[in-house]
């Protein structure tokens, strides 16, 4: 076998020969020759084996020599067989194998007296089917299967002292993996505070008296409506020609719900993400805060003027957006059309179509933020 530097020098300094008394029983004339055997290779290697085949007729008598051998020796093997299994539990006629109860009651009181606390009664079997003979104050301690070179080997330098896998030094503690951070880019084409006064009732349309058909988001507040629209102009002009702003109109019965449809204003996340890109933030480590305003619309007129403007958007592919001022006492709804902006996309949909990872996602959700407009 061959040693590291550290193993060698700790070999040198264990070169004293350790006592091992060897307690088994002859279970067959062939099983105490095996055993004879392994006692020989072990003194031949330096262990200091005490047998009682070596034995003729010890002069302080068996009882005494073998209690005297057990004291003397570093380790005690115990091999573990079908014989001294049975032998030790007293499942023998009486008057045989005198030697092995003797043996296994000293052992038992040594271990006894010890507090069961165990360095020095060593289980060894042949075979790996005596494993189950192993006496029961010895089935917790590691166990050496020798009818192998390896487990011969393990219980050489056990017996020598050496432990052949000794622990490396104590490494210093891995960091804890970084944190994913991502940056928070947040963009809206929504000043919540003035949506919030200017109140905000759902959707109008206008066909046949300008060019083109128009969008009208109806505000209760004409002060906070006319800002929202000019904060909108003074960024991306009266041609949304990036389509910065998102409209989406989505159709589709809701549990709970009156027959409608949800108007979604918002931004083109897209176009939100170029932005970002432009401003330095990387695609994969941005986030993106979007906000965004809901509102459900219950038509009167049985879909009418929606169906009418939906045939108009797709006959034109363009539509003006523009706000629009509701009085609440009379429902009468006014157009502003100076500050109306012109817009080519508009998202129509199926609720249906919506996914939990979708931009209107929050269509799905229970408790939602927003409710009809009900005329007073």
């Amino acid at each position: 076998m061959k040693f590291n530097r550290d193993l060698e020098v700790r070999v040198m300094a264990q070169q004293e020969n350790p006592i091992v008394f060897i307690s088994y029983s002859q279970d067959s004339l062939s099983f105490a020759d095996q055993v004879f055997s392994f006692a020989n290779k072990l003194r031949r290697e330096g262990i200091d084996a005490i047998l009682d085949q070596y034995e003729e007729a010890p002069s302080e008598g068996w009882p005494r020599w073998m209690e005297n051998s057990i004291n003397r020796a570093d380790y005690v093997i115990v091999i573990g067989s079908k014989g001294y299994y049975n032998k030790i539990y007293g499942n023998v006629e009486l008057g045989k194998g005198r030697g092995v109860k003797w043996e296994g009651n000293l052992i038992y009181q040594k271990l006894y007296m010890s507090d069961t606390m165990n360095d020095k009664y060593i289980p060894v079997v042949f075979d790996e089917r005596d494993l189950e003979y192993i006496p029961t104050p010895l089935q917790g301690s590691t166990y050496y299967n020798i009818s192998n070179e390896d487990g011969y080997d393990r219980l050489y330098w056990r017996l020598r002292g050496i432990n052949t896998k000794e622990k490396p030094p104590l490494g210093k503690l891995r960091p804890l993996p970084e944190k994913e951070r991502k940056n928070l880019f947040i963009t809206s084409m929504i000043d919540i505070e003035a949506w919030n006064k200017a109140v905000w009732r759902g959707a109008g349309f206008v066909l046949g008296y300008m060019p083109l058909p128009a969008l009208l988001l109806p505000f209760v507040n004409e002060k906070y409506a006319i800002k929202i629209f000019e904060d909108w102009i003074k960024i991306i002009g009266r041609d949304d020609k990036k389509e910065d702003i998102r409209i989406a109109l989505v159709e589709g019965d809701v549990p709970g719900e009156a027959s409608g449809y949800y108007v979604v204003v918002g931004n083109n996340i897209d176009e939100a993400m170029k932005r970002a890109e432009k401003g330095g933030f990387s695609a994969d480590e941005t986030m993106i805060l979007n906000v965004s305003r809901i509102i459900r619309a219950n038509p009167r007129d049985n879909f009418q003027s929606f169906n009418y403007f939906k045939e108009a958007y797709y006959q034109y592919g363009e539509y003006m957006l523009m706000p629009a001022v509701l009085n609440e006492k009379t429902g009468e709804i006014k157009p502003l059309p100076h500050y109306g902006i012109h817009k080519k996309q508009l998202v129509y949909r199926h609720i249906s179509d919506i996914t939990e990872n979708d931009q209107d996602a929050i269509l799905l959700q229970k408790n939602k933020p927003f409710s009809p407009y009900k005329p007073k």
